[in-house]
């Protein structure tokens, strides 16, 4: 039986959707780096079941990594790390930047109260010249 593959089947390959594991496309130290991520984002899901418990992470978290807490009317200087905690129910970090604030402030936002992982196994990927190929082949 003979190895190659027919016009038909080459055209398939091109046009249609070949799902691969990204196992498949990455070294043995990513794949490292992965785990090492995941592991952590699990115990975080396990240690902040709720938004009070994911402000007690986030504070250790912060407080490891030089956060102090600010202090209304203090002297801040570029590079300082300050948190607020609000009530046990919502934190607020801030790095100071050099700039001043009319220069603009970058701001990043989370919700905490449900944390989850929302995972498609099969992602829609769309492409409208590959969508034209596929509606003439298949017509």
């Amino acid at each position: 039986m003979s190895k190659e593959k027919s016009p038909e089947k080459e055209l398939k390959e091109k046009l249609f959707y070949n799902k691969k594991n990204v196992y498949q496309l990455i070294d043995d130290e990513e794949v490292k780096k992965i785990t090492a991520f995941s592991e952590n984002y699990k115990k975080f899901l396990d240690d902040a079941k709720t938004e009070r418990e994911a402000v007690k992470f986030a504070l250790s978290a912060a407080m490891e990594r030089g956060f102090t807490e600010y202090q209304p009317g203090s002297d801040l200087k570029p590079g300082d790390r300050v948190f607020v905690n609000n009530r046990g129910k919502a934190v607020i970090l801030a790095v100071i930047g050099h700039d001043p604030v009319k220069n603009g402030v970058r701001i990043n936002a989370a919700h905490i109260d449900s944390p989850r992982l929302d995972l498609k196994q099969c992602p829609v990927y769309e492409d409208s010249m590959r969508l034209i190929l596929i509606l003439l082949v298949l017509t």
